[in-house]
């Protein structure tokens, strides 16, 4: 039985405990001894409950720390967080190899076709989306949709099997999370096309997203309180947890549970946080400037 078996267990197994002990205790008052038996000592009893005490202590206290993952993909990969599923991690430390970037692609489905999110910019090619996250995509932009009537989302860019070369923004191949199959830049075309973060207060979408997107899986991947500095400085991936870009319309498929903890802030003081910090802090990750990850 697998370890988050056991835990997801843990309050049935201690009423269990405690509905045993107790209904032993009654049964043996009422129905196990005779006139003149010997009576169980108090102090036996007390020791008794101790010791079951002292064991959901130890229980409680072997919990793992961080959030449930499972693998997403069968494509191999020395990046250590690729096992993480979801909460895989691809940046200027963590790469992933040309062979696993194009097999990904091949696990993937249509936005457009499934879903009918269309893509905004025919040179980028077809939406391509790990097929989990593209149903909650689905569900986001029609929650959207309803709290904006006549509006829509499209994306402007998801999968990518290559990276660009335009400065700070971009990131090379075998770097960027485009890569994951988790990601789209998304923007409402009412409020213009240009992905440009100087206009973060006329685009409604934006704002809507960073309140709302973790109830569907999704967080804001670079949140600016942890860009690492301006844009016009070099890149800062440091091992505190920035991402070292600003990006007011990339968002990432992480899962409800992970996404709910980083939009609330559960490990920084609840204040968003960043994916690179959280892996650190939940443990999943032990260096993040080396990329390494803990060991099973």
């Amino acid at each position: 039985m697998k370890k988050n078996s056991i835990l997801s267990s843990l309050p049935v197994l201690i009423a269990f405990i405690f509905v045993g002990v107790f209904a032993w205790l009654i049964a043996s008052t009422f129905f196990g001894t005779k006139a003149g038996d010997p009576q169980p000592e108090p102090e036996a009893l007390e020791e008794e409950l101790e010791t079951i005490e002292e064991e959901i202590e130890e229980i409680e206290e072997n919990k793992s720390v961080g959030p449930v993952y499972a693998p997403i993909t069968n494509v191999a990969s020395s990046n250590c967080t690729i096992k993480y599923g979801n909460l895989m991690l691809i940046n200027p430390n963590f790469h992933v190899e040309q062979d696993y970037i194009t097999n990904r692609r091949a696990e993937l489905i249509s936005l457009s076709y499934n879903y009918g999110i269309a893509e905004g910019n025919p040179n980028n090619g077809d939406n391509l989306m790990d097929s989990v996250a593209a149903l909650h995509m689905n569900e986001m932009a029609n929650a959207y949709k309803t709290a904006y009537p006549g509006h829509t989302l499209e994306t402007r860019s998801c999968y990518r099997v290559r990276g660009t070369t335009c400065g700070r923004l971009c990131l090379p191949t075998g770097q960027t999370d485009h890569h994951t199959g988790l990601t789209c830049d998304l923007i409402d075309p009412a409020y213009g096309t240009s992905l440009d973060t100087s206009l973060y207060n006329q685009h409604i979408e934006w704002q809507w997203l960073k309140a709302n997107s973790y109830k569907y899986g999704f967080i804001d991947r670079f949140p600016l309180a942890w860009a690492g500095g301006s844009m016009s400085e070099p890149m800062n991936v440091n091992a505190d947890g920035s991402t070292g870009l600003y990006e007011t319309w990339h968002y990432r498929y992480v899962g409800v549970e992970a996404a709910t903890e980083i939009a609330t802030g559960k490990y920084n003081n609840g204040q968003y946080d960043s994916l690179e910090h959280y892996l650190k802090a939940t443990g999943l990750v032990t260096d993040l400037v080396n990329a390494t990850c803990k060991t099973d």
